[in-house]
């Protein structure tokens, strides 16, 4: 409501300097203070309902009491329900909840400790598992690097034998892809050393299967082909030697050009015959008369001679 200026009659007034617009209380600074008050207060138990999310109840609770201090919600609960709320209304409803929250609150915040520490231990244990594994799966790669080495260290002495052995304990410590695939290498390196070291002690046979492997892993590997063509050669299979030696040179072998020559030499053989005349020239004629213009015949059947291999 609001002062209205000469509503009643000057000569009825009583009081008149009491009824003058300036000599009216201030109000409106009054009531500006206490919304202002409100709009604080009722943020901020707004603010500590959104922080009980996890609880329903304490954040309905505290959600009506924010709601009910500001203005908008006063308001809107007076037009709702068709009575003027008041001040000790709102106060004495306010105290009330807050009181019922006291418990609620006490309630809540022993559970939320027992959830922390129920928490702490679960991430507590949780670490504790990591750290073991993290551990284990350190002692098991070191190990696995360990004997890998080892092996390596053996084959580059050509003690092949005992780094196989050294090897098959790696492999009680694989357990990843990139495991498997430095096994392998090692394997093939292994195996190569040793499949030259029998050519070289002359063990042609034994280290014919393990070339055959080995090719069947890498078949880019010119020296690989090389070593199983002299193989092949000394154990009487020229055939598949000379095949050996083409492709070893198709890779890039430098040496296989001598193998090949000697285990499949050029040799000489008769194509066919002419009859040769005296003056040097030959003749297709076998008949009288002929070379009859170059000095007569010397040879009637001289052979022409061709090169050829065995295995082409």
């Amino acid at each position: 409501m609001r002062y209205v200026s000469n509503l009643i009659p000057e000569k009825a007034q009583v009081l008149k300097e009491y009824f003058k617009a300036s000599n009216l209380p201030d109000k409106k600074s009054k009531n500006t203070k206490i919304d202002f008050l409100r709009w604080v207060v009722g943020v901020l138990f707004l603010l500590i309902a959104l922080s009980y999310l996890k609880h329903l109840s304490l954040t309905l609770l505290f959600g009506f009491i924010g709601f009910m201090l500001l203005p908008p919600g006063h308001n809107w609960i007076e037009k709702k329900f068709r009575f003027s709320f008041t001040t000790k209304m709102k106060s004495i409803l306010g105290i009330v909840l807050f009181l019922f929250s006291i418990p609620l609150l006490g309630h809540y915040t022993t559970i939320d400790k027992k959830e922390a520490h129920l928490l702490k231990i679960k991430t507590e244990h949780q670490q504790k598992l990591k750290a073991e594994q993290d551990l284990k799966e350190k002692i098991r790669n070191d190990s696995l690097v360990f004997y890998i080495e080892a092996s390596s260290q053996l084959t580059n002495k050509h003690k092949t034998d005992e780094a196989i052995k050294k090897l098959k304990k790696a492999f009680g410590f694989v357990s990843l892809p990139e495991d498997k695939t430095k096994i392998a290498f090692e394997e093939k390196k292994i195996l190569t050393v040793k499949a030259f070291d029998l050519v070289k002690s002359e063990k042609y046979k034994l280290a014919l299967p393990i070339l055959d492997t080995l090719i069947t892993q890498d078949q880019h590997n010119s020296n690989l082909y090389y070593n199983r063509a002299i193989c092949y050669s000394k154990v009487g299979k020229i055939k598949e030697a000379v095949s050996n030696c083409k492709t070893a040179t198709q890779l890039g072998d430098k040496n296989s050009d001598k193998l090949y020559d000697k285990i499949n030499p050029i040799k000489m053989r008769v194509a066919y015959y002419v009859t040769r005349c005296c003056d040097g020239s030959t003749s297709g004629s076998s008949g009288r008369g002929t070379c009859s213009h170059h000095g007569g015949v010397c040879n009637w059947n001289e052979p022409v001679y061709e090169q050829y291999r065995k295995y082409e």
